[in-house]
Formats: C-alpha cells, sequence, structure tokens
C-alpha cells in the first residue's frame, strides 16, 4: 500500500471508529486527525470536508469488506438461487456488524451522511447483482432487482439490528432474518426467471 492510501485510510478508519461511539455530526475533523495522529492541513489536502470523507470512506470500508466475502461465495456457489441467498446473508452480517456506525450518522431528522452511506452500499450490491444477471442470460433490467432487494433487505436489516441491539436473542434474530434472506432469494430468482 502506498503511503497515500494508508494516510487517506488512517482518516477513514478514524472516522469510522468514532462512529461506533458518537455521533456524525458531534464528530470534528480535529478530533478524526488526532485519532490518524495527522494534521489539519495533511485532510484538506485529500478530503474537502468531512462529506466527502464519509463517501469515500463508505466505498472503501463496504468494497474491503464486502467484496472479499461476494468473491467467496461465488467460488464455492454455482446454483444462482444460492449464490443471491448467500449474498443477502453477507449483506444482513455487514449491516449488523456496522449497526451503530450506521444508526450514528443520523441525527436530529438529518439524513444526509446517511443517504451517502446507504448510497455507498447499493452502488457496491448493485455492481454485484448487475454481474450475476449479465452473467446468467435473464432478460429483466438489473436495476429492478437491485432496488428490490436492497431496500428491503436495508430495512430489514436494521430493523432485526434493532432487535438485537434492544436485547433480544441474537440466534433466534439471525435465524429469523436467514429465513427473510431465503424467502427473498427465491424471490429474486423467480422474477429474473
Amino acid at each position: 500500500m502506498k503511503d497515500i492510501d494508508k494516510t487517506k485510510r488512517k482518516f477513514e478508519d478514524a472516522l469510522f471508529t468514532l462512529l461506533k461511539n458518537k455521533n456524525y455530526h458531534d464528530i470534528t475533523i480535529n478530533e478524526i486527525c488526532a485519532l490518524a495522529n495527522k494534521t489539519k492541513m495533511t485532510f484538506y489536502h485529500y478530503f474537502k470536508d468531512k462529506d466527502n470523507l464519509l463517501a469515500i470512506a463508505s466505498i472503501n470500508l463496504i468494497n474491503r469488506e464486502y467484496d472479499d466475502d461476494y468473491a467467496k461465495i461465488l467460488k464455492k456457489e454455482s446454483d444462482l438461487e444460492e449464490i443471491e441467498y448467500q449474498s443477502l446473508i453477507v449483506t444482513f452480517n455487514w449491516v449488523s456488524k456496522h449497526y451503530d456506525q450506521i444508526q450514528n450518522l443520523i441525527y436530529k431528522g438529518e439524513t444526509l451522511p446517511l443517504e451517502i452511506f446507504k448510497k455507498a452500499l447499493y452502488d457496491n450490491y448493485h455492481k454485484y447483482i448487475t454481474e450475476s444477471i449479465s452473467t446468467s442470460g435473464f432478460d429483466i433490467p438489473s436495476d429492478y432487482i437491485s432496488i428490490f432487494c436492497f431496500e428491503g433487505l436495508y430495512g430489514t436489516c436494521l430493523y432485526y439490528g434493532e432487535k438485537i441491539k434492544k436485547g433480544e436473542s441474537k440466534k433466534k434474530t439471525k435465524e429469523e432474518m436467514k429465513k427473510v434472506c431465503r424467502l427473498l432469494a427465491n424471490a429474486v430468482i423467480s422474477i429474473s426467471t
């Protein structure tokens, strides 16, 4: 990894570390710089502002964590419904893992930071779905399936994430979510064929 990439990554990691326990709007650039052990001048050399950092950091975090899991699924599975099911499980696990950070992007009704993050997550998911559909020969626009799956799954993931946060059984919640993902995978394959 180049020094420039390492420096940017320190800022990205600092932002997501702070987001675990603090609301996005309450995080200052000074705090990000202090945690990254970099100057404000360096911050502004690479990023226009905090929203710009969030947009770039979201894409990079999602690509790092998400794409590795998808690659593993595609190596292991050949059945389209199983690929879709496994990818939905990966999405649920990923949203659950970052639930606190996602919640800390919302502040007094201000959703722009959350929308920046959600767009990065959607773009990644859409890329995966488009590749799957184009290689399978389905005659349906990938946008329809991506939006159908992503919006339903994203909302459901947050709902189940909140249940886990409120003390519901993690095991029971994950089993319920697996059933939801199986139904959604069946629906996607039914729509596609």
